[in-house]
Formats: C-alpha cells, structure tokens, sequence
C-alpha cells in the first residue's frame, strides 16, 4: 500500500529531550525536596507520560503533592529550552522537510502534553498537518487512540501510515493502530519484532526508503 502519511514519535525521534527532561524533573523534585529516584529516570527514557512518572517516582505521595509536582515541571523544561541549542535527533530535520518537499502529510504523535516548544525549537513545527499530544486521548501510548485520531485529522486509512518510534509503549501503539512501524535503533531491541523496521537514523537513505522508495537515492 502506498504510504499516505508520515508519524512522528517526539521524544528520542524527532527531539533529543530525554537528558534535559531528566533535568527538569531533578530540579522540581530538588526544590521539593524529595529524590529523583532511577525508576523515574528510567521511565523517563521510556517515554512515559508526565503522570507516569510522577506516579513511579512518589508512589506514595499525597495528591496535592502529586499535582505540585506535575504543575512545576513545564516552567522548568521551558527555562531549560530557553538557553538550549539545537534539540533536534539527527537526521530528524532534514527528513521532515524532504517529506514536506514532496507533499507528504505528516504528524506527530507524543504523550508529552506540550511538545510544541519543543518541535519549534526543532525547526519543524511549522511542517506538521497534525500534531496529537496527551491532552488530546483520554489513553497515552501503548493506547492505539492517539495514532488513530491523528490518521482521522489527517483523514488517511492508517494502514497507509508508516511511524518511526524508538520505545515499545510507542510501538505497540502505532501496531494496535494498525500501521507499519519503524524503530529508531542502531540494532534491533530484543523487543522489536520481525513486523518491525529498524532505522538507524532519521538521515539513513533507509529511513527514507521506507516512506518514498523512488525518493532514497537523493537522500544520501
């Protein structure tokens, strides 16, 4: 089948956001005086949702707490972005406009609640049809609802949808949504099933490839 549209995972796709995210989150938890424990850290490079990991990191910790937790660490991400330099994953730039050059939809698809700082920073917020964030499913990924809603945005059949992810809660979403999955991976991950391809990089002629087949000669 023809590939009618192109979907992003943000985070560790797109954007190099896991390191500073972690950064966030010690600074909120610091000035709470509460550890950052390396479960969190560990979510955090999973991809997990703002809530997810608050959860894994304060189990016990009363909703008030939990909620001043969740309220802090957008300011500090976004004091974190401000002297930031560039974000972006390799090749993830270049990908994108070479899709937008051609007329490809594309979206992107993140639990993260406001990744457009983050995508503009990138320099490829302005070349995106759709972008669905936490907010908008009532299920972060491994939920098939925030792909689905995005091939509805962009009105594709998902099975013409191809998605480059890098975590498994991320691909399993993009599977149970029907669509073909690309793993963002130097090897393949001892989850990462046959049914998954395995990209090194954004700016690899195979990423290409698997998006615009007559289009991955002129992406070397």
């Amino acid at each position: 089948m023809t590939t009618s549209a192109v979907l992003f995972d943000m985070d560790g796709v797109l954007v190099d956001s896991a390191s500073l995210h972690v950064r966030a989150y010690e600074q909120v938890f610091r000035d709470a005086g509460i550890e950052f424990s390396m479960a969190a850290r560990d979510a955090v490079h999973e991809g997990k949702s703002r809530s997810e990991v608050i959860g894994i990191a304060v189990p016990e910790a009363s909703a008030a707490i939990g909620q001043a937790l969740f309220d802090a660490k957008p300011n500090a991400v976004a004091k974190l972005l401000r002297t930031a330099r560039d974000v972006s994953m390799p090749g993830a730039t270049r990908i994108v406009r070479a899709l937008a050059e051609r007329g490809v939809a594309m979206g992107v698809v993140t639990n993260s609640v406001a990744p457009e700082i983050w995508l503009a920073v990138a320099e490829v917020l302005d070349l995106m049809d759709v972008v669905v964030t936490g907010n908008d499913v009532s299920t972060p990924k491994p939920s098939p609802e925030g792909y689905l809603l995005a091939a509805e945005r962009l009105g594709v059949d998902p099975a013409a949808c191809i998605v480059f992810e890098d975590s498994l809660d991320g691909c399993l979403a993009a599977s149970r949504a029907g669509m073909r999955v690309a793993v963002l991976a130097a090897t393949r991950p001892a989850w990462a099933d046959g049914s998954f391809e395995v990209v090194p990089t954004l700016d690899s002629p195979g990423a290409l490839a698997l998006c615009l087949p007559a289009a991955a000669r002129d992406f070397s």
